[in-house]
């Protein structure tokens, strides 16, 4: 019990408890679809967003270039069929910790930012999917900072 306090006054537990293999795919397609969402929100899909979309997949789990472009259209078909964040979220929350998950919200921004230019929907959703996941909103806001000064990351 007070392990559980202290963690919490801590500010929660600093490294991620390794995802057992079963679970890892569910942790891969839930990322997927919350990047392909990103791509679309703006209402349409470009081919660079895309791309950014396929380099954070393989940042984040060390994937090659078409198992990554697998995942994404994967993750397409995943998310055409959610009616809510909760469930990708969920299990990104349990897998990642907030390291993870500030890398990937950057990730997120790089996404809304390959076109050029930052669209209204894009960056509800980056910030909605930001606090969802408990990223700090300053953190978030960093993020955006380093995503729209540097862009999307060298291939």
């Amino acid at each position: 019990m007070l392990k559980a306090l202290r963690s919490l006054f801590e500010g929660g537990r600093e490294t991620a408890q390794p995802v057992p293999e079963y679970e890892r795919k569910h942790v891969q397609l839930a990322v997927a679809s919350l990047l392909h969402e990103s791509t679309r929100v703006d209402l349409s899909e470009r081919p660079e967003e895309r791309t950014v979309a396929e380099r954070a997949l393989a940042d984040l789990f060390g994937l090659s270039d078409s198992e990554c472009a697998a995942l994404l259209a994967e993750g397409r078909e995943k998310a055409r069929q959610l009616t809510s964040y909760f469930g990708p979220v969920s299990v990104i929350k349990r897998a990642f910790s907030l390291p993870e998950r500030l890398l990937f919200i950057e990730h997120l921004w790089r996404v809304a930012y390959a076109d050029g230019q930052l669209d209204p929907y894009e960056d509800h959703y980056v910030r909605k999917i930001a606090h969802l996941l408990y990223v700090p909103n300053t953190q978030c806001m960093l993020a955006r900072s380093r995503a729209g000064k540097h862009g999307s990351p060298p291939a």
